[in-house]
């Protein structure tokens, strides 16, 4: 343990060292009491020989991936050693379990151990040690049967169910067993007094089994120490706020390091050598637990870490800035750093800490289901393409598939990209479009499936939203999503939220750090949202109940969807116009009433603009019906033809598959007046396949495309010059 802490603990001697092992039951290597080879009658070699076998834990400890009966203990020793974890559901250590693993700079001497068997709804506490000699620690009494730590060459607990223990597997974290009382004392208060600083400890508590009617309560945040010029830095009072609360669980959610900003640990740049990126990563999650003296004397997140289990989610800066990992040749070396230095559990064949899978579910109770997003690993670049992954198809799938099988009351996806509001992720700005069509499959699933209660926790963006969304506006929210951070980073302010998606804003606040909550009433009744600034005052709460929450999608498919503007621009986007994303919106002056416009000074390119979300998803009902709408432009000279490829003069997409359609004729150009315009949705009218051998669409073409659209744009902009548009009056019916 390092000095930094030292005044967090209660100063322990020799006599405190051993009678700690002896409250614990367990005995060292080379003439502690009990010692494999045999015992030794010398209290003088005891004391002796313990100091000198002790390792120092340099970072502290977590525990994390928390599920009803397994937990991922995480230490740090000082050099290579063997790092021992006893751990009981007792306060008095009555009923010990016990687990060991090596470690050596191959993991930065971090070592990861799974504790199985553990029971339910529960308050465990543990201990962690180091020494430098491999032998297990042994009972000193009624141990004689059952499983012993894994020494070399011991089972490594593969092919466990999540949540579940595996009795197969000795060595993988046994239960506690009774032990009788040595000293007589059996107390909380007597093993507090003994704890050598040596010794890290902390609790934790179980999951509720997933039948279990039980509350649920957690925290999270993300975005700490680093980012800009002048960065935030510790010692980050949310985090002791947080602490103090003292929820089930925290999540970390994401930029849990800012690798590409200065720190005292260095900066890593897309100029840096792989090799000394690495001891840089490694470097930023070691200054975050221990920051040095002259920047200050703690982070915090020790004293979080010790008091509750974590969930760590990662995001962009645990690499570099907006990475794209199958493109990133730094991800590799950000990637192990931080699988080294956070307590994962996510594969069910791996070891903690050897998966690179960062995705996975954890359920807490009848009422509560996490589903963790990596919205980095596998993401396409952001670049001009017509559609883009976050997730990657597999992971994608899953999500599809888990949320569909959850049978919790609520689910909560930590996703660190928000759905709803606007970043370089999902919702991004319209002449970055692709993201978008995967946020339109997983939105129609939901609607679809339906997934019931969904609420969405996210980070990244440095500002405190709560938002509902209703995107096939049929006025049932299709779920909630709630936005928290940063805990050190800047923090600037909101922006609108996604239009496209038909939010409804309850909350949003910037310029200031903050955190947030959820907590499930033990029905499952309602789950309330709260959202804290660092010091733990309330800046705004909301309870929300499960009849809030209706995904399911209206079973009779409408027969027509239009937007009149009359009231607002009704989610409507513009594509392809150098950085403008939203139409202005005009009160009057339409055909009749409101309606929509922008303008563009570029020229060159046609530009777009891009329906909401209702009009798209399963629309082959309408193949046969009309898309219909009004618009005019100002002025109507230097006119040019758009080209195809670009989208013609209306678009349809889904997936990789485009059809669009060019109006032809005397009025094929909108004038200063109103102007209709209207086209059949059928292979009769003359709509081009730019992605197929065929020229025309074929109807078995036109259907498969309506049948998931994806994308519908209409044309904009007609002047080479400086021009202005406005729309109105858009009617798709059958």
């Amino acid at each position: 343990m390092t000095d930094t802490h030292a005044d967090e603990r209660t100063e322990a001697g020799t006599d405190n060292r051993r009678a700690f092992l002896q409250t614990i039951g367990l005995a060292t290597t080379a003439g502690l009491m009990g010692t494999a080879a045999g015992e030794s009658d010398s209290e003088e070699a005891t004391t002796a020989s313990g100091d000198a076998d002790l390792v120092s834990l340099s970072h502290g400890v977590a525990v994390g991936d928390v599920t009803a009966t397994t937990a991922v203990v995480w230490a740090r020793a000082a050099e290579a050693a063997t790092i021992h974890v006893a751990y009981s559901p007792d306060e008095s250590f009555d009923r010990v379990g016990y687990d060991r693993t090596t470690v050596d700079a191959e993991t930065d001497t971090t070592g990861q151990l799974r504790l199985e068997g553990l029971e339910s709804n529960t308050r465990y506490r543990y201990h962690v040690w180091a020494t430098a000699g491999e032998t297990a620690y042994r009972p000193l009494s009624g141990r004689t049967g059952g499983p012993k730590g894994r020494g070399p060459g011991g089972s490594k607990g593969k092919g466990k169910e999540k949540g579940k223990g595996n009795d197969d597997h000795p060595g993988k974290g046994r239960g506690p067993e009774k032990r009788p009382d040595e000293d007589g004392r059996g107390d909380g208060d007597r093993i507090a007094d003994a704890i050598p600083e040596a010794v890290e400890s902390g609790t934790f508590v179980t999951a509720p089994a997933p039948d279990d009617e039980a509350a649920v309560s957690f925290a999270w945040s993300g975005d700490t120490w680093g980012y800009g010029d002048d960065p935030v830095e510790p010692p980050f009072p949310g985090l002791r706020t947080i602490a103090e609360r003292d929820p089930d669980f925290f999540l970390y959610h994401g930029d849990t390091i800012y690798a590409d900003a200065l720190t005292p640990a260095g900066k890593v740049t897309e100029d840096t050598p792989i090799d000394e990126a690495l001891e840089i990563y490694r470097g930023k999650y070691k200054e975050m637990r221990d920051p040095p003296a002259e920047i200050a004397e703690r982070t915090n997140l020790l004293e979080l870490l010790e008091t509750t289990s974590v969930y760590t989610v990662w995001d962009d800066h645990e690499v570099i800035n907006n990475f794209a990992g199958p493109i990133e040749p730094l991800m590799p070396e950000g990637r192990r750093a931080f699988r080294e230095y956070w307590p994962l559990d996510r594969d069910d064949d791996a070891d903690p800490g050897e998966s690179n899978r960062f995705y996975d579910s954890f359920r807490w109770g009848k009422h509560v289901e996490l589903f963790l997003l990596d919205t980095r690993q596998y993401r396409d670049p952001n670049v001009d393409l017509d559609s883009k992954t976050l997730l990657g198809q597999e992971q994608l799938e899953w999500l599809k598939g888990a949320l569909a099988d959850s049978d919790a009351t609520w689910k909560l996806l930590a996703s660190p990209a928000p759905l709803g509001y606007p970043s370089d992720s999902w919702a991004t700005e319209a002449d970055r479009t692709g993201y978008e069509a995967e946020l339109l499959e997983v939105v129609e699933h939901v609607q679809t499936e339906p997934v019931s209660n969904l609420v969405v926790v996210a980070g990244d963006v440095h500002k405190s939203v709560v938002s509902a969304y209703d995107p096939d506006d049929d006025g049932e929210f299709e779920f909630f999503e709630a936005v928290a951070g940063p805990l050190g980073a800047p923090a600037g302010e909101p922006d609108d939220l996604y239009p496209a998606l038909n939010p409804t804003e309850f909350f949003a606040k910037g310029e200031y750090r903050n955190f947030a909550t959820v907590d499930v009433a033990e029905s499952g009744e309602t789950l309330t949202i709260g959202i804290y600034d660092e010091h733990g005052t309330e800046q705004f709460t909301k309870t929300v109940s499960a009849s809030d929450i209706d995904a399911a999608a209206d079973p009779e498919n409408p027969d027509r969807i239009e937007s009149a503007f009359d009231e607002d621009a009704e989610g409507w986007l513009v594509s392809q116009n150098g950085g403008s994303n939203r139409p202005v919106y005009h009160g009057t002056g339409g055909n009749p009433g409101g309606h929509i416009g922008d303008a563009e000074n570029k020229g060159g390119v046609a530009w777009y603009y891009q329906v909401p979300f209702e009009y798209l998803g399963d629309r082959e009902a309408f193949y046969g019906g009309t898309l219909s709408f009004d618009l005019r432009q100002e002025p109507a000279d230097q006119q040019f033809d758009a080209e195809p490829v670009e989208g013609g003069d209306v678009l349809l997409q889904s997936g990789d598959r485009k059809l669009v359609y060019e109006f032809r004729g005397a009025d094929d150009n909108p004038g200063e007046e109103w102007t209709s315009y209207e086209v059949a949705l059928s292979a009769d009218e003359t709509w081009i396949d730019l992605t197929s051998r065929e020229p025309l669409a074929t109807e078995e073409r036109f259907r498969e495309v309506l049948a998931d659209l994806e994308v519908l744009r209409i044309r904009g902009e007609y002047r080479s010059g400086d021009d202005t548009s406005y729309l109105d009056n858009v009617v798709l019916t059958k």
